[in-house]
């Protein structure tokens, strides 16, 4: 059940009425001066009725705004409000309660929440008591520009018309949203769906892995909270965005003959998904030329728009936003896109750009840019804020993206990104970096959470970057005022040890000590080390590189040796190990690498990695995108497949990677199908069987593309779960066809024309032979029967159902047999009947004669 955010749209219809009223109080210089101006209170109680124990909303609002109130919506803005305003309650058993007091708002409402407990008509009326304008109240003592010559006039008194609210013992439904679909939706989704809307999500791109410009879901990390992921390795479509795989003879195909995939030094697919829409920038060959932007339908793959890479056309895309914003004129979100000049490797861009999401049409420009990670404000009035924090010049610098378009505004209530901002212009505030006495310590953001900032200072010998001298020294920032919440810390650490940050989030933060491999956990709120070391399950190989996140209370560890490690968060216990073991001769390690530097995913309680390496040959066969279930380790999922340097998007239940083994995009999730059911013959005598038929077929986008629908031109098949691996792997990647596959159940029924339904049985699908099911059924009773075929889905396709009429009629009545007596009046008949016949033969045989005999008589007189 969900009920409406009805603080927020009391205050909004507040507003919105009240605006209407807004008046600038100027006097003209030869004007009397006002000494008094009366005021006039009202009182609006919603719902009424209401259920006992039912919240009741009372809204209190006055005909103007207080004279000398400056600015426009909730901000605490200069000037006087309508202070110490009371709601003054009689129940039905003639106790009183009060509301307040209370302070309005600048545009002067103000409203309380009251829960009645008991059966009857309560009586409300507000009170205001009058005061003296001098352009300051409680929420703001300093005094405001506006209505200066108001100021000594008195507000006078006002009481609103008694409301009477009635409580009964039924409660009032609120409005019930939808429930989360159990078929195939789109988007968008419709405003009122609330419930839909928690399992859809975005893919923000608000931090870039490494070698990359952009790609992954914020500063954190990659973990998406927000968005069901998919359950089985099931492909929704693929699209090419290079030549890829191996070119042809004469190039000998071998492990490193195919096209170029794998370099670091070359762009080729970093994912943006905002409204389920993919968004990316198109590179061209080996020098990543910028080709332009792409806007992809998540759930179809059909290009909804291709446009020039920004105002310059040498832009890439690098991040998405959804702004949440609530003022006194607006409400609502948009969407955005902001891109930047393709910088120098490891260099930053010069300036952003911001465009219109639905459009890519451009909007605004921000210059003299610092190019941070980025985390999305929950928290905040503007949910959707772009929030970043870091060291510049020995100062600690927040820096907020609404502030920033606001500094454009005119009126400051409306977002319109327009013309030219400066970066500074969304500086929310800076502080100086902490020191020891007063030596200055040159730190870095080394994390940053909703939270809490972590300057991290570790210094290192020039050569090898992250090997450290046995120290550590640390701080801890508020992430929302700035405030120092502990430290600079000296922390000791293993001496020459490679030790870097390996990931942060809930309050912890992980060091990883990859020589000695063992993790360490650190509290953000404190400083103070609170596990470790913890040893980590590990071989040789697992030495040469380790990534790490944090998600739903455990820290995940994997590392290039194919080892996946998970800790509890709290306790450094190490809860589950993961290896798929041994590579045989797949790879010349003897491992299956799992590759690091920010190409993970975590979604929907499943850890999503890639196996693969950059740089040098070879390109190992059998690599494989793994869906690692967070809670105990288990394998979910796997299919073929050698992930790039950009991770797996999640949103709205899909999953999105590029694959190096074909240069491909593939998108995975759930398809839709289509269910076909016949009937043969289609209307039967009552005692005979029907035979019913039909298929279930995969209709997802990528059955219908080329190279698909000409091998499977009676439909793609749909199957089972558990082999839909070896099936995909097989459609799309040009592996063998499967010996075996399972194929879907389907449920049949038959619909009496009083709508009364027969189960007739369950039926399974045969993929190898196009899908089709099939069942006999002997109805026991005459009429019209619907026989409908149900499949209702699975983890990998959407439910589908078909119908179609059969008739079943009586059989015509059996001859009787005759009786003995019958038999003998009927031959006694037929006896007369022949004796009758006999006579007539005679008859007419002696006529005749006699016709004969007369005519050759006649015929010898005429002779004569």
């Amino acid at each position: 059940m969900e009920k409406y955010d009805c603080n927020k749209v009391i205050v909004l219809i507040l507003k919105m009425i009240l605006a209407l009223a807004l008046t600038v109080y100027v006097l003209p210089a030869n004007a009397q001066i006002v000494k008094e101006i009366p005021t006039f209170i009202y009182l609006q109680l919603t719902p009424n009725p209401v259920g006992v124990n039912q919240e009741v909303y009372v809204i209190v609002f006055f005909s103007n705004p207080p004279p000398t109130a400056g600015g426009l919506g909730y901000a605490v803005t200069p000037g006087d409000r309508y202070e110490n305003v009371t709601v003054e309650i009689t129940k039905p058993d003639g106790t009183k309660d009060k509301l307040g007091p209370a302070i309005s708002d600048s545009v002067g409402g103000l409203y309380f929440v009251y829960k009645p407990t008991q059966v009857g008509e309560y009586i409300f009326q507000a009170f205001y008591p009058g005061e003296v304008l001098d352009g300051k109240s409680s929420l703001n003592p300093e005094p405001g520009p506006t209505g200066r010559s108001l100021w000594g006039a008195k507000l006078l008194p006002s009481k609103s018309d008694p409301v009477t609210l009635t409580v009964r013992e039924e409660p009032i439904t609120p409005y019930v949203s939808p429930p989360l679909p159990n078929e195939y939706w789109t988007r968008p989704i419709y405003a009122t769906n609330y419930e839909w809307a928690k399992v859809a999500g975005s893919w923000y791109g608000l931090r870039a892995p490494a070698f990359a410009v952009t790609g992954m879901y914020d500063a954190m990390g990659n973990f998406n909270p927000y968005s069901t992921a998919p359950n089985t390795p099931h492909i929704v479509w693929t699209r090419p965005t290079h030549f890829g795989g191996q070119p042809g003879m004469p190039i000998e195909p071998n492990t490193e003959s195919n096209y170029m995939t794998t370099s670091i030094l070359v762009y080729y697919f970093e994912p943006i998904i905002l409204n389920g829409i993919l968004y990316f920038t198109e590179f061209a060959g080996p020098t990543s030329q910028i080709v332009g932007w792409k806007a992809i339908d998540l759930r179809t793959g059909n290009v909804l728009w291709s446009k020039s890479a920004g105002v310059s056309g040498k832009e890439v895309l690098r991040m998405g936003q959804i702004l949440k914003y609530h003022s006194i004129q607006e409400f609502g979100c948009w969407a955005f896109l902001w891109a930047c000049p393709l910088p120098a490797f490891f260099a930053a861009p010069s300036y952003f750009a911001i465009y219109d999401a639905y459009t890519g049409q451009f909007l605004a420009n921000v210059t003299d840019i610092v190019n941070p990670s980025f985390l999305v404000d929950t928290e905040s009035r503007f949910v959707g804020t772009l929030l970043a924090w870091y060291t510049q010049g020995g100062r600690l610098y927040k820096w907020n993206s609404t502030k920033l378009m606001m500094s454009n505004s005119f009126d400051k209530i409306t977002i319109r990104p327009r013309g030219t901002y400066k970066w500074s212009d969304g500086i929310e505030w800076s502080v100086p970096l902490p020191t020891i006495g007063n030596a200055s310590i040159p730190f870095s953001v080394a994390a940053v959470t909703p939270e809490v900032v972590l300057l991290r200072y570790a210094r290192t010998p020039e050569m090898w970057l992250m090997m450290n001298l046995g120290w550590q020294v640390t701080a801890g920032i508020d992430a929302r005022t700035g405030q120092l919440l502990w430290g600079p810390k000296n922390q000791t650490l293993p001496t020459l040890h490679t030790i870097f940050m390996l990931c942060a989030r809930d309050g912890v933060y992980v060091l990883l000590d990859k020589d000695a491999f063992e993790a360490y956990g650190y509290s953000l709120l404190t400083g103070e080390k609170i596990w470790g070391p913890v040893k980590l399950q590990c071989n040789a190989m697992s030495h040469i590189w380790v990534s790490g996140d944090i998600a739903y209370g455990k820290v995940f560890v994997w590392d290039y040796g194919g080892y996946v490690n998970c800790l509890d968060l709290k306790t450094g216990k190490l809860l589950w190990a993961f290896s798929r073991g041994s590579a045989g001769y797949d790879t010349p390690y003897g491992t299956y690498m799992i590759w690091g530097y920010g190409t993970h995913s975590i979604a929907d309680g499943k850890l999503f990695l890639f196996e693969g390496k950059m740089y040098d040959p070879p390109m190992c066969p059998n690599l494989r995108l793994l869906a690692i279930n967070v809670e105990d380790g288990s394998l979910v999922w796997s299919i073929l497949f050698h992930g790039g340097r950009s991770p797996a998007a999640v949103a709205d239940g899909m999953l999105v990677a590029w694959n190096c083994y074909d240069a491909q995009i593939y998108c995975f999730g759930r398809g839709p199908t289509e269910t076909t059911v016949i009937v043969s013959p289609e209307v039967i005598t009552k005692g005979d069987s029907v035979l019913i038929k039909g298929k279930v077929i995969d209709i997802s986008p990528g059955a219908k593309q080329n190279g698909i629908v000409e091998r499977f031109p009676k439909g793609l098949p749909a199957v089972a779960d558990e082999d839909m691996k070896a099936w995909m792997e097989y459609v799309y990647m040009q592996q063998p066809k499967p010996d075996k596959v399972e194929g879907v159940k389907v449920k049949l029924y038959a619909i009496k024309e009083n709508g009364e339904s027969i189960y007739i049985g369950e039926e399974k699908t045969d993929p190898l032979n196009d899908g089709i099911f099939s069942s006999i059924w002997t109805p026991s009773e005459s009429g019209k029967y619907m026989i409908t075929a149900i499949f209702e889905g699975s983890e990998s396709y959407w439910r589908s159902h078909a119908s179609v009429a059969v008739a079943v009629i009586e059989a015509p009545e059996a001859p009787k047999i005759a009786t003995a007596e019958q038999v003998g009046t009927l031959q006694s008949r037929i006896d007369f009947m022949q004796v009758i016949s006999t006579v007539v033969m005679i008859i007419v045989i002696v006529l005749v004669a006699y016709d004969i005999y007369i005519n050759r008589k006649v015929l010898k007189q005429a002779s004569k």
